[in-house]
């Protein structure tokens, strides 16, 4: 039997295994796909970065709904173990389409693959935050924190080699490759479905009833179609992620006025952040998009002056950092700690929009320092990836964790998909605002062109993340207030059960 109050429980190490596996599946396979339809599906420029939005959005999006279903329905480790079967299927298909260059078949693929992502996103915190004790939080925090890390050496991984691997196996290969990684989480599963199950919720406990499964089958089918239409018709896509995103904070909202007085002042908080995430992942979506593009354009193919990199693999540096950063952020904590000073997980996410400002500020400067051949150092995208990677790292390790524990549990898998509905709906914004720098195909780079197009928009951006550094900063107290409000009351609440109890 594992021991919840170990640093590092036993399906805790199960969870982070997958988390390693699943990084290098998905992100290996996102970083190919700019490249895949601005060439080999032919997409315009423009149309790709609405692809690549959509695609990033799409998935979290729909975790909010499918952390409601695993809450409701289905339960926590059904979801993951349904939706990791998807991811394979659609990794399989997407490999299919790819050998064919059968344009519906690619995107039924990518629609498929982000379903399963909308399915079982949050549910693996839920079983990771259920493997360890109520009164062993800290090492939580600290189990969420190596598991984003090990995410990142995944992603790390296949984002650097998977573009080399294409002149050896062409697409079709690499994919089938993402394949057999998610076929080795399942075969995981299998093996511990039982302790997995345990840390599930009551759902995952007990047989559904046939009904549940034909409305969750017919339920899905309905989705997933309306994911496809989504990549089909990515106009009028986008105002559907949208209303999808917003239709989520409306109903958080709504839960806010059924919880306890105690949840009630916790929500909030947690609603305040949440609109502070959909700015912060703004930036971040801006990797997929106008950086990406960037890079993709117009960096240079060394690194260092002597490793040899892809120009789509630039995204590989924001998991490498991400990984490196991971274990000094965890002891700049923990030193904090020692000398009596813990800032607020909001407080964390007003430094990371400082080191936001930063990133973009070089990427700017990176601009006006095209070298004789027309490219743009590698070094400079290595080094504004350094301070993106350290502003994710701060809000993507704790920001799950920090909803976790301020909702009631029934709402678990669901609050923590808003976290995934603010990075779909900036993400989608991103890439909306990214295609007023898309340029022709056959455009020439001159610096000329590139002050134009590029250096105003990054700058500009640096500008709005100064701003909302100081903005969150100032916001960070109301939540913390908004907190310690609610715990009091908590402690209240639960002072009256005892005494009643007493009676």
């Amino acid at each position: 039997m594992q021991d919840h109050n170990s640093r590092f429980p036993t399906i805790s190490k199960i969870l982070i295994l997958r988390q390693l596996l699943w990084g290098a599946a998905f992100y290996g396979t996102y970083v190919l796909l700019t490249k895949f339809f601005l060439n080999d599906l032919n997409y315009s420029e423009a149309d790709t970065i609405m692809m690549m939005g959509a695609f990033g959005a799409v998935g979290p999006v729909f975790s909010a709904v499918g952390g409601f279903v695993a809450d409701k329905y289905i339960g926590a480790f059904r979801a993951v173990y349904i939706g990791y079967t998807a991811y394979l299927a659609g990794f399989v298909l997407l490999g299919v389409g790819a050998s064919g260059l059968n344009v519906p078949l690619s995107i039924f693929a990518i629609a498929l693959i982000g379903y399963a992502r909308g399915l079982s996103a949050t549910c693996p915190t839920v079983l990771l935050g259920n493997s360890y004790s109520e009164t062993n939080r800290e090492a939580f925090q600290q189990g969420l924190t190596v598991n984003y890390s090990i995410n990142n050496l995944g992603s790390f991984s296949a984002k650097y080699l998977f573009p080399f691997l294409i002149a050896y196996l062409a697409y079709q290969g690499v994919f089938f490759i993402a394949g057999l990684l998610m076929a080795c989480i399942l075969i995981i599963f299998f093996k511990f479905r039982k302790e997995l199950e345990s840390v599930g919720n009551d759902l995952d406990k007990t047989p559904l009833p046939f009904m549940t499964w034909a409305l969750f089958f017919v339920g899905s089918i309905a989705t997933l179609g309306l994911v496809f239409w989504i990549f089909s018709n990515l106009d009028m896509g986008k105002y559907i992620l949208y209303s999808l995103g917003f239709g989520a904070i409306g109903y958080f909202i709504y839960e806010i006025t059924k919880a306890t007085r105690a949840y009630q002042f916790k929500m909030v908080a947690v609603l305040i952040t949440v609109c502070i995430l959909i700015v912060f992942y703004f930036f971040y979506g801006q990797m997929f998009t106008s950086m990406n593009m960037y890079a993709i354009n117009l960096m240079g193919d060394k690194l260092l002056g002597f490793i040899p990199i892809y120009p789509e693999s630039n995204m590989a540096f924001n998991p490498l950092w991400c990984f490196v950063l991971g274990g000094p952020m965890i002891q700049i904590y923990a030193w904090l700690d020692r000398k009596g000073y813990s800032p607020t997980i909001p407080t964390k996410i007003a430094g990371a929009f400082v080191l936001s400002a930063i990133a973009f500020t070089l990427l700017g400067l990176s601009s006006e320092n095209m070298g004789p051949d027309g490219k743009i150092s590698a070094d400079w995208i290595l080094l504004v990836h350094f301070f993106q990677s350290g502003a994710e790292l701060i809000v993507g390790a704790l920001g799950a964790g920090f909803i976790f524990e301020m909702v009631p549990r029934y709402l678990a898998a669901f609050s923590i998909g808003l976290r995934a509905v603010a990075i779909s709906l900036s993400g989608i914004l991103a890439a909306v605002i990214a295609t007023k720098i898309a340029l022709p195909k056959d455009i020439v780079f001159t610096p000329e062109v590139v002050e134009a197009v590029y250096t105003g928009y990054f700058y500009m951006l640096a500008q709005i993340a100064a701003f909302m550094s100081v903005l969150t900063f100032a916001l960070s107290r109301v939540i913390q207030k908004l907190i310690l409000r609610g715990e009091e009351l908590e402690a209240e609440e639960k002072g009256e059960k005892e005494a009643a109890l007493s009676h």
